[in-house]
């Protein structure tokens, strides 16, 4: 249970911290995020790694194919 106690912790300081960034670090941050998922969306699909849970392993139905 101290596990869990722990964890609920670090949530807890993980949304005060989050509270005080400005907006612009806010936008920064979520900006950083966009760009990281573009990144991933276009890396080669042989790579290694666990399934996406998208099932990009298989085209989608509406790419035409």
């Amino acid at each position: 249970m101290t596990d869990m106690r722990r964890l609920l912790e670090r949530q807890a300081e993980w949304q005060k911290t989050r509270n005080r960034l400005s907006w612009p670090e806010k936008v920064r941050m979520a900006e950083a995020v966009r760009e990281s998922l573009r990144q991933l969306r276009l890396a080669p699909s042989g790579r290694t790694g666990p399934p996406s849970r998208s099932g990009a392993a298989t085209p989608s139905p509406r790419s035409g194919s």
